[in-house]
Parts: C-alpha cells; sequence; structure tokens
C-alpha cells in the first residue's frame, strides 16, 4: 500500500520590524524659518540616512523646564549636529554643554563668518544658497560625516574635551530632589498614558510644591502667578492653590 505524502508546511513569513536606528541626533538650530524649512527638507532625511533618530527642542512637550530637557537630551543623543548660521546665542550655549560632556558634534554654517573665533579650527560643514544644488550637496556632506561620527566618535571630539571631568555643582537641595521626582514622576504618567485623574493628581501636586517654593523666596502673589502661568498651568487653578497655601500659613 503505497504511503500517503505529507505535505510540508511552509514556514511563516517573518515579520518585518522597524529600522533600528544607532541611537539619536540631537540637532541645535534657531526655530524659525527658514531654518525650520532647510530642517525638514535637509537635515531630517540626512539623519535618518545616516542611520540616527532626529531630535530637536521644539519637539519637547513635557511638563518640565524645557532647560533640563534639552540638558537629558543632548546627554542621550549618540551626536550632536549644530546650525551655527545667524549666530544664535541658544544655539552657542547648547553647543557648549555638548562639548563640555565630550559629546561628538557637527557643526554646519552658511559662512565661517557666524562661526566663533574659537571654533574656527574645527571642521565646519558649510554651504553656499546660491547653488542650485545646495540643499543636495549638504544633505550628502551631512549623511557622511555623521556615520564617520558614528564609526570613529573620538574624531568628533575636539582634544580638549576628551577627558571627563568631575562636576562641580553644588548638592541639590531637598527641594529640588523633591520637585525633580515630582515632574518625573508627571513626565512618566503622560509616558504611560495614565488615566487622565491620575495625571492631573500629580500635576497638582508639583504645581503646589511650585508655588509654595516661590512665596517662600518671597515673589509677591502677582509674581508667583506669572512664574506658573508661563510654564503653561491654568490661571485658576493656580490661583486656588495660592489661596490654599496662604490660608494654611493664617
Amino acid at each position: 500500500m503505497a504511503k500517503k505524502r505529507v505535505a510540508k508546511k511552509k514556514a511563516a513569513p517573518k515579520k518585518k520590524t522597524a529600522k533600528q536606528t544607532d541611537g539619536t541626533c540631537f540637532v541645535v538650530m534657531p526655530f524659525r524659518d527658514p531654518f525650520g524649512l532647510y530642517y525638514n527638507a535637509i537635515i531630517d532625511p540626512a539623519i535618518r540616512k545616516a542611520g540616527l533618530d532626529p531630535r530637536r527642542g521644539d519637539s519637547l512637550f513635557l511638563p518640565t523646564p524645557i532647560m533640563g530637557d534639552i540638558w537629558k537630551m543632548i546627554q542621550d543623543a549618540k551626536v550632536v549636529l549644530a546650525e551655527l548660521t545667524s549666530k544664535n546665542a541658544n544655539v552657542f550655549y547648547e553647543l557648549g554643554l555638548a562639548h563640555a560632556i565630550g559629546k561628538p558634534v557637527v557643526l554646519i554654517s552658511e559662512t565661517m563668518q557666524d562661526v566663533p573665533f574659537d571654533l574656527q579650527a574645527l571642521r565646519v560643514i558649510t554651504y553656499d544658497k546660491n547653488d542650485p544644488k545646495w540643499g543636495d550637496k549638504l544633505r550628502s556632506k551631512v549623511i557622511k560625516t555623521l556615520k564617520a561620527a558614528i564609526t570613529e566618535p573620538v574624531e568628533a571630539v575636539p582634544p580638549m574635551f576628551r577627558k571627563k571631568v568631575k562636576s562641580q555643582a553644588p548638592p541639590d537641595s531637598e527641594f529640588s530632589l523633591r520637585l525633580s521626582k515630582l515632574e518625573r514622576q508627571m513626565a512618566s504618567a503622560k509616558e504611560r498614558e495614565l488615566p487622565t485623574v491620575e495625571i492631573n493628581s500629580v500635576r497638582v501636586v508639583l504645581l503646589r510644591a511650585q508655588a509654595k517654593h516661590l512665596l517662600d523666596m518671597g515673589l509677591s502673589i502677582a509674581e508667583v502667578m506669572h512664574q506658573l502661568c508661563l510654564k503653561g498651568n491654568p490661571k485658576g487653578l493656580i490661583e486656588r492653590i495660592i489661596d490654599e497655601i496662604l490660608a494654611g500659613r493664617k
């Protein structure tokens, strides 16, 4: 009797996974146009082509002070790319932070006249907008330089910044530590998509701590209101919390 042929089951096709990147590239540049247009058309695609995930300061929407968020993104980045055109003060400050911790940096500028004297000895990618193909040429140079910074990061760090240095900052106060903890809890709650009620609960605790600290520093109620409104907090909620704090002191 002939044996029945058993058909072999075909192996299920492997699921395609999202392309893995080599880390993030934090971009330091002015937010105003035309730089926003350059970023979308040239810088962002170049960073992705180099195998990195682009990040910019204007993509931050956390309820924490923006300087703290930017500092963290600089530390976490594999490479920092700085656009020096227009001599933007924030760009120079954030570039200084990156250099201070020995972060590989790629510099670009429309002209060397916008590059501070102390940085002119470093390699700077320049571009000429009078050239019809300047965008393509800049994109190509950025891709090549980023890939080099990934494979040989030490070459993208000036020699004087390659040595690790110990922080000379004074220790945080107890209030600062508690405030930082609350800010992290708030950010974590949003990331984990917790119920709005729980997020708002953490937000109120954080806002109360900030308001009390500002009042203890001697700021007037109007000044406290102004400071907390600048952080995007609802005016009505701030007023209620200040009233509760003052009522508890009577």
